[in-house]
């Protein structure tokens, strides 16, 4: 094998074997549930076609959502998407502890999840 076929099968190895580059995510979506939206960007054009840079912005709201486990209610800033996912799911415990990516929680979102998570289990493990 020469040095060049050689190079150019490490480096095809190597781009089918790196990870994805990680999205990323504004603050004000680390800190809320937000379902993976977050700011978008693109042009307004005009009939003359000229292309002014604009931006379309998350619709979220503050909202209060009642958690069965907990029997509380745990205020969180949620998108109008999370709150179709959620009465999709069946409920705030359900949703959040049906998701796989902690990065789609947000930081508030996981510790409402590991307080649901915690809850469950000591009512599971007592007689």
């Amino acid at each position: 094998m020469s040095v060049f076929t050689r190079s150019v099968a490490l480096a095809a190895l190597d781009a089918a074997t790196r990870s994805p580059t990680p999205k990323h995510v504004s603050g004000r979506a680390a800190r809320g549930l937000f379902a993976g939206r977050d700011k978008s960007f693109g042009n307004n054009v005009s009939f003359s076609k000229r292309k002014t840079r604009r931006d379309w912005k998350v619709n979220h709201q503050w909202k209060h959502l009642y958690s069965e486990a907990l029997d509380e209610k745990i205020g969180l800033n949620v998108t109008t998407h999370t709150l179709r996912c959620i009465d999709k799911a069946g409920g705030l415990d359900n949703y959040l502890l049906s998701l796989k990516k902690e990065s789609d929680l947000g930081v508030k979102g996981l510790a409402a999840r590991n307080r649901i998570a915690e809850v469950l289990a000591t009512a599971s493990a007592a007689p």
